[in-house]
């Protein structure tokens, strides 16, 4: 499974969505999920663009009976999700004729995560990608095992904050792994912010935490943390690549701004390698 989440809306996460769906689908079957609602006809109603999310016989998604209705593709029901969401019934699909769809998310990642368990345990699909939200890393994890892709858009204007975001994410996704704690460590289940820094003991030399995601430290208080602490992480959540766009900004200055640490994760305009 893998998630795309992003820097901020307009960061390319829905157009490497669709760029990677053909690439994923030659080796079977594609479940493709939303956190929120991503498609033509959302961004239609939105009054904004956005690229058009096709499927092809088999593949499988969520979505609402109303978007099916308005959709080219044809769908038979695999699942009805219990209840009702703020756009109508949500059902699971799999495609009978190839089409575009609009996506449509559960209220609740919990009724999610049991979807995608279920489609993996019944071996509906081969793989499964989630579009996910902008910027929250936090609620992809919540979904299980998975790896993940983060996109971003760069220009003059955010360059330098996007490549603190960038160095940041990379310096939390290489924490190393050791899903048993050894002894002397300090096993911590829950966030670790600052409060958590400043109660730790004095001699406290390894922490180990359930996964990166349970960070909250802003990237300096980060790095000085980790001067001291060799902080591990029980669950591993693998960044695939850091996909840019690049507008009025160089590859060289890109490259800069990231620094070298992290410069190994981009992936330069991967829409133009996919075409």
């Amino acid at each position: 499974m893998t998630a795309i989440t992003g820097f901020e809306k307009g960061s390319g996460k829905t157009t490497f969505l669709t760029h990677a769906l053909p690439l994923v689908r030659k080796a079977g079957p594609v479940a493709v999920f939303s956190i929120g609602v991503d498609g033509a006809l959302k961004a239609r109603d939105a009054g904004a663009p956005s690229p058009e999310i096709r499927v092809e016989r088999g593949d499988l998604v969520l979505t609402t009976e109303a978007f099916a209705r308005g959709s080219s593709a044809s769908f038979e029901v695999l699942e009805a999700l219990p209840g009702r969401s703020a756009l109508g019934r949500l059902f699971l699909g799999r495609a009978l004729r190839g089409g575009s769809v609009t996506l449509v998310g559960s209220e609740h990642l919990s009724v999610l995560a049991d979807l995608i368990a279920q489609v993996r345990r019944e071996g509906w699909a081969h793989s499964v990608l989630v579009d996910g939200a902008v910027n929250r890393v936090t609620q992809v994890a919540a979904l299980g095992d998975l790896a993940f892709v983060f996109t971003a858009r760069l220009d003059r204007a955010n360059l330098a904050r996007a490549a603190a975001r960038i160095r940041h994410l990379n310096l939390l996704a290489s924490l190393p792994v050791e899903p048993q704690p050894q002894e002397g460590a300090l096993r911590i289940e829950g966030p670790l912010g600052p409060a958590q820094l400043s109660a730790l003991p004095q001699d406290t030399r390894i922490v180990s935490i359930e996964d990166f995601t349970k960070v909250f430290l802003e990237p300096a208080d980060l790095s000085r943390a980790l001067q001291r602490l060799d902080i591990r992480v029980r669950r591993a959540f693998r960044l695939l690549c850091v996909a840019v766009t690049l507008r009025d900004v160089s590859r060289p200055e890109c490259l800069q701004a990231v620094g070298e640490a992290a410069s190994g994760a981009l992936l330069f305009n991967p829409y133009e390698v996919a075409s």
